[in-house]
């Protein structure tokens, strides 16, 4: 009931109706243990919410409505939700005008703890819609080891639903060589180096480089147009020195 926006006094009001019947204020002090002026105040609140029933109008008495009507509190706030979303889509552009650093500025952030590189990557996701991600992968075996290929392929799932690409520098491996098979599928492109085992991630758009050290369990995101641009540079002239799987 609580997770339906309905307070701890709340619930214990309704359920003690819904057990004893019709009650009175008093009735309801005595058996919840509650003040009297609070629960004049919030069984109100459930009168509003739909979910009390007035039985007299001088020296109120309270019921319980049927329990089914809470589905109805819960739809009502899936739709006061929706309505604040669709509010917010339509300010949201101009927030990320406000945000939007300019073109000097470089923007630090860490993200410590795995769960943490987790919700980096999420981000990412949020990011680089539209757009191409270089990514700096290096052993793909130590990446598994940490975030598994389950995980991959949930992201990459979604990473092409936005219109998204990527090309990416690995590791010569037997386990990069089988993640290469998936390239068409993701839209990814993958070219393998010898003697390229990076122990890190690093990601590439728009301005933001995002550095992940899984046995460190630290990511750092920077967003910097000429880290960005610096970093796009090495990446192409490794591309072009590195072979595609055949």
């Amino acid at each position: 009931m609580t997770e339906l926006g309905i307070s701890k006094t709340q619930a214990i009001l309704y359920l003690a109706s819904l057990k004893h019947g019709i009650l009175s204020v008093l009735e309801l002090s005595k058996i919840t243990k509650i003040n009297r002026q609070q629960i004049y105040e919030e069984a109100e609140k459930l009168v509003d919410l739909g979910i009390y029933e007035i039985t007299r109008r001088q020296r109120r008495k309270y019921i319980a409505a049927n329990p089914a009507k809470l589905v109805k509190v819960g739809k009502k706030k899936i739709e006061e939700t929706e309505e604040i979303l669709t509010k917010l889509s339509t300010i949201l552009p101009q927030f990320e005008a406000l945000s939007t650093p300019k073109k000097n500025k470089v923007i630090v952030k860490y993200f410590e703890g795995l769960p943490k590189i987790r919700e980096a990557y999420e981000e990412e996701l949020e990011t680089s819609k539209n757009t191409e991600v270089l990514s700096f992968a290096g052993s793909i075996d130590d990446v598994f080891e940490f975030f598994p290929e389950s995980y991959w392929d949930k992201w990459n799932k979604k990473f092409i639903k936005q219109n998204s690409k990527s090309r990416m520098l690995v590791h010569n491996s037997d386990t990069a060589r089988e993640t290469a098979e998936y390239d068409k599928q993701y839209k990814r492109e993958t070219r393998w180096l010898h003697n390229f085992p990076l122990k890190v991630n690093i990601d590439v758009f728009n301005n933001t480089v995002l550095v992940a050290s899984f046995y460190d369990e630290i990511a750092i995101w920077i967003e910097s147009h000429m880290l960005a641009q610096s970093y796009r540079i090495m990446f192409n002239t490794l591309w072009e020195l590195a072979k595609p799987f055949k």
